[in-house]
């Protein structure tokens, strides 16, 4: 009986580790070899796993509810999708989200697990940031050059950033260990200063409202001292862009658009398509997955225009509306409720440090990256693998493990 112990929490271990190397790769794009053959070696030790233990590894959590309801409802949706194919290929991927996060709650429950996660994501975002930094080139020939980092594409940089800043602040706040106190306060100001260089508004934006929030919450004076600081840096900076407003003095804003609302109009006009579309196939919509509403669009695009139609939504929330019908877009809203209702209720209630800063992590994240969200869809790949990894580590099981 030993023995078999023995070899069981061996087994538990191989797959954490396995589990951690491919979390440790969700950011890079470069390693995406790792996160594609590391979630199929997981799939097959989680089988062989539940074949030994003769049981499952599904916890019972506060999101099941709005969870089941989603991926249920975009799974009645593919067979009558436009490409049913395409959008049975994006209805796995969200399986492989939800299997992540179950994986996640059952097997990084402990203290130390949750800490050394924290201390690896804490790592990748002051090196994605440095890195970010250091691309940044106000030279007028690095035109149309925007900061990725390892991320493959601004967007997806900004994203990870409005991910993990809350991570940062929570540890600063809440973390019990002096060392990771002071790298947590450490890390913030360069992630800060690594959103500023992407120049997306839409990162600014999400920034400001956790930043604001956060102030809120934990009303101390050096949170308060840093958010003000942030804020009135930011507000100086948008302010002085504008105020000079000659693009051609501006080197280092890599298109002119960024100080216009061509953006803004080319989005809203794909907003009002695709609510148009909503309307159309309010049940089951159009197709679920991102691309294929460039398909949709498509009939629609006329590059002659002054301000041409936005490819695709740039809207998560429309996306998924449009994709899987009304009902799917109503699950969503009520799964990120959900999330940050039991992040803030944990932080409230627990005594834990770690499971404060986690909690604390995810309630403000949730409010960011919907921010976010709202103006890209970026809710896909190996930013909602990690959304999910996140949510993993803060959301605590209804029933503890035996």
């Amino acid at each position: 009986m030993l023995r078999q112990s023995t070899l069981s929490y061996r087994f538990d271990q191989v797959i954490r580790w396995v589990m951690a190397v491919y979390i440790f790769s969700l950011p890079f794009s470069g390693l995406l070899f790792i996160e594609r053959n590391g979630f199929v070696l997981l799939l097959a030790l989680m089988t062989i796993w539940c074949i030994v233990n003769r049981r499952h590894f599904f916890s019972r959590t506060p999101l099941d509810m709005p969870l089941a309801a989603f991926i249920l409802w975009v799974g009645i949706s593919v067979p009558f999708s436009a490409s049913p194919v395409y959008s049975f290929g994006e209805f796995a991927k969200l399986l492989q989200q939800g299997l992540v996060f179950y994986w996640v709650v059952f097997f990084f429950q402990s203290r130390n697990h949750k800490l050394r996660i924290m201390v690896m994501f804490l790592g990748l975002l002051i090196v994605s940031s440095l890195y970010g930094i250091w691309q940044f080139d106000s030279s007028p020939i690095r035109k149309y050059y925007f900061i990725e980092s390892f991320l493959g594409s601004e967007a997806a940089l900004t994203t990870f950033l409005i991910m993990t800043l809350p991570l940062t602040a929570a540890m600063a706040a809440y973390v019990c260990e002096p060392w990771l106190k002071r790298l947590g306060a450490s890390a913030a100001p360069l992630a800060v200063v690594c959103q500023l260089l992407t120049f997306s508004r839409a990162g600014m934006l999400a920034l400001f409202v956790e930043v604001i929030v956060m102030a809120g919450m934990i009303r101390t004076r050096l949170i308060a001292a840093l958010a003000g600081l942030v804020l009135m840096v930011s507000l100086l900076g948008a302010g002085t862009l504008l105020y000079i407003g000659d693009q051609n003095k501006l080197s280092f804003i890599p298109v002119k658009t960024k100080l216009s609302t061509y953006n803004l109009v080319s989005r809203y006009k794909a907003w009002v398509l695709g609510f148009e579309k909503v309307l159309e196939h309010p049940l089951l919509g159009e197709g679920y997955g991102k691309n294929l509403f460039q398909e949709v669009a498509q009939p629609h695009l006329d590059h002659t225009a002054e301000v041409p139609m936005a490819g695709g939504t740039h809207n998560t929330l429309l996306d998924i509306t449009v994709g899987a019908g009304v009902p799917a877009g109503l699950a969503f809203l009520w799964l990120m409720w959900t999330i940050g209702r039991t992040g803030l209720a944990q932080f409230q209630t627990t005594q834990d440090s770690t499971e404060r800063v986690w909690s604390f992590a995810i309630f403000l994240m949730v409010i960011g990256l919907f921010v976010r969200l709202f103006f890209d869809h970026m809710w896909v790949g190996s930013l909602a693998v990690m959304f999910w990894v996140m949510v993993g580590m803060a959301v605590r099981p209804m029933f503890s493990r035996v």
